[in-house]
């Protein structure tokens, strides 16, 4: 009984060092396998944007310097009475920043960027609630979007109200803003003061006489 009780003691005493090997190589298999998880989850992270402060916005307008006097024309109100809809408006001046427009259901607009050229009948009503009105011509490809960016990111940044159309009778420059009595007329794309005009005329930080509408 003793020898067999030796025998067993000295087997068991050579099986544990293989198993505490293979128990070891198993431990750090285990290990790498979480650190290359871990890594592979933070290399994920970092290429989505997870551990990037956040930005401001797509195209900087929070860099513009609003600050001095108002940007663009003023022109005189020439009131805001509500016509029927389909009347035809002669106004003195074009694009117009006041006047005579429709009224509901025609008008306003919904705000946004349109591929095609509204009445002044209609956007008109867009002004008297505070909106701006953007209009172009003869603008290349890459120029209308950069447009259209801009509109969305002032859209998302506090000024919704905006619409954005082609004006292929666009007159004394290719870009034109809009608000109510005022209009800037711009020869090119011109970030800087397209965000101030909007900024000085939009709801109401301007003249509109409907500045919380919708």
């Amino acid at each position: 009984m003793t020898a067999t009780t030796r025998r067993d003691r000295r087997q068991q005493g050579r099986r544990q060092p293989r198993g505490a090997a293979r128990g070891g190589i198993s431990q750090r298999w285990i290990a790498l396998g979480v650190v290359a998880l871990v890594a592979a989850l933070f290399i994920a992270g970092r290429a989505a944007g997870v551990f990037e402060p956040p930005a401001t916005s797509a195209t900087g307008i929070d860099r513009v310097d609003t600050s001095g006097p108002a940007v663009g024309e003023r022109r005189d109100d020439l009131g805001a009475t509500h016509v029927a809809s389909g009347t035809r408006v002669s106004y003195p001046a074009v694009p117009p920043t006041s006047g005579q427009h429709y009224g509901a259901p025609a008008a306003p607009a919904p705000w946004g960027i349109k591929s095609s050229f509204l009445p002044f009948e209609v956007t008109l009503h867009n002004l008297e609630h505070g909106g701006v009105v953007l209009m172009y011509r003869d603008l290349t490809t890459d120029e209308v979007a950069r447009l259209q960016a801009l509109v969305r990111d002032l859209s998302g940044s506090g000024f919704p109200k905006i619409v954005l159309e082609p004006y292929a009778d666009l007159q004394g420059g290719k870009i034109a803003l809009t608000a109510w009595n005022w209009i800037l007329r711009l020869p090119a794309y011109d970030e800087t003061n397209i965000v101030k005009f909007v900024r000085q005329h939009h709801g109401s930080a301007g003249e509109a006489p409907e500045p919380t509408a919708q």
